[in-house]
């Protein structure tokens, strides 16, 4: 009866805690165009405490994840802006963040984008055909590379924003 009577207390006791609930956060329209890139969130995404089930699908170019509460899906999407990925970011609660593009409005002949994720030639070449008709240099090594688009009358927040339509970011660097 003891035993009964305890197991019915810790029963009792055990629903007056809140259950942690953990947050399913998918990130769609990131680059995600090769094995490199896959691994490369899996590295950015294992680094963060409080996320779980990483899963990348190229074919939808979606990223997916489980976080133990809103705060760490917060930063995790933060972290993979850090890597220089983008996407539209939503949890299963509805959360959605978003970024702000700041860069100026300005006409320029050149526009320096730092920290972007470049991590093969297929990452190029998209970059390229998001940028006819400009000539595109980049500088660094590893996955992220500085991002130079030089052409006429171009606007810093446009170009961060097509390469963010694109899934990827980076920093505008001040000219």
């Amino acid at each position: 009866m003891r035993q009964l009577l305890l197991a019915a207390v810790v029963v009792l006791a055990g629903s007056t805690y809140p259950v942690a609930r953990a947050d399913k956060v998918e990130v769609k329209g990131v680059h995600l165009c090769c094995g490199a890139c896959v691994k490369t969130i899996g590295n950015i995404l294992k680094k963060v405490d409080g996320v779980s089930e990483v899963a990348c699908d190229r074919d939808n170019q979606t990223v997916r994840f489980t976080t133990t509460d809103s705060a760490t899906a917060e930063k995790a999407f933060n972290n993979l802006v850090k890597g220089g990925f983008c996407g539209k970011c939503t949890t299963d609660t509805g959360k959605v963040f978003e970024l702000k593009n700041d860069a100026a409005k300005t006409k320029v002949n050149k526009v320096t984008v730092k920290d972007v994720h470049v991590c093969c030639n297929t990452c190029r070449t998209v970059i390229g055909e998001l940028f006819k008709g400009t000539t595109i240099t980049y500088e660094g090594k590893g996955t992220q590379r500085d991002v130079t688009i030089a052409g006429d009358n171009l606007e810093p927040a446009a170009v961060l924003q097509t390469l963010r339509n694109a899934g990827f970011t980076g920093t505008i660097q001040k000219q």
